[in-house]
């Protein structure tokens, strides 16, 4: 059977790990936390969706029981730790696949110190934007004609930790990593995280590639679903990610009336299984490799560190705290 790994049972290793109850493909599964609860909350929630899974489930508490080879490795872990997670697991296992998940690092030297580690080991990784996985997002990569302008809004949805997978969503459908993103809408002060020891930011990232423009805004206030409008010339969508999700879809040659559909926006615990079997069966996958998201990842943290440091009044701060 073929080894898969999960470092970090927190709350999306426990969905990863829900979702390979679904997998076409046997698996040894192998799921790392230094905490017992975490890994006892894990376990519960994959005996909720353990209805036909052919495999085998280890919970461990240290990297030093894994098997010696590993088909796909997914790294859940908090930015601050993932770069020594990587060397530990790298250096001493051989590991054909990574899935890291974001934000990946909070300095610049990790991006680089890993992607060398990489470029060893001979490890083909991807960074878990997973939009990329939506069929709808497909279709409207499909259909959009340039120039357009993306917009996402929405109130307290992280634009520190999640910005990156809208930024990369745009990346998607522009087919273009070569962006520029300003930070002067982004508020002049720091939120205090759900985790602790990370920093949380409000306000307006803008940018474009030369071509398309996009602004992404995160509202200091009450939760709300997030919306995207995508505009270019002769469609539109309005898309309301939530509970309940619609797209509301406009054309040219339809004289700009709107149709309106409902959909369920995936969550992760069904999405993972999908990317290990096209890994599995493939060799490969369609989410962002790393070379690509390292240089959206740079991007925007260069973008975050600039506006954290004037915040702070301290240009030699190095790292952005954001997971």
């Amino acid at each position: 059977m073929l080894n898969i790994v999960i470092i970090g049972a927190g709350q999306l290793g426990s969905r990863h790990l829900q979702s390979l109850t679904k997998c076409i493909n046997i698996l040894n599964i192998y799921v790392v936390d230094s905490s017992m609860e975490s890994l006892r909350i894990a376990k519960i929630r994959f005996d909720e969706c353990n209805q036909n899974f052919k495999g085998t489930v280890s919970y461990l508490n240290t990297l030093s029981d894994l098997p010696n080879e590993i088909e796909i490795a997914i790294v859940a872990t908090s930015a601050k730790s993932r770069k020594l997670v990587l060397i530990d697991l790298l250096n001493k296992r051989v590991v054909k696949n990574l899935i890291l998940e974001k934000f990946l690092f909070i300095n610049e030297k990790d991006f680089f110190e890993v992607k060398e580690l990489l470029f060893i080991s001979k490890t083909n990784t991807y960074v878990n934007c997973p939009r990329r996985l939506i069929d709808f997002y497909s279709q409207v990569k499909a259909e959009i004609t340039t120039p357009f302008q993306f917009t996402v809004t929405g109130n307290n949805w992280g634009l520190g930790c999640n910005g990156i997978h809208f930024v990369d969503l745009f990346s998607y459908l522009s087919n273009s990593t070569n962006i520029t993103i300003s930070n002067s809408l982004v508020a002049n002060s720091v939120l205090e995280s759900k985790r602790e020891g990370y920093f949380e930011f409000s306000g307006t990232i803008t940018g474009d590639d030369g071509l398309n423009s996009f602004s992404i805004t995160s509202f200091n206030s009450d939760i709300s679903p997030v919306q995207i409008l995508i505009s270019s010339p002769t469609i539109r969508y309005l898309i309301i990610e939530g509970s309940v999700s619609k797209i509301n879809k406009s054309e040219l040659k339809n004289n700009w009336v709107w149709e309106t559909t409902e959909f369920k926006f995936p969550m992760q615990s069904e999405l993972t299984h999908l990317v290990i079997d096209e890994i599995l069966n493939t060799g490969r996958c369609s989410l962002t490799t790393y070379e690509k998201s390292m240089k959206l990842h740079l991007i925007f943290l260069k973008t975050l560190l600039s506006k954290l440091r004037l915040i702070k009044n301290d240009n030699l701060i190095s790292e952005c705290p954001i997971t």
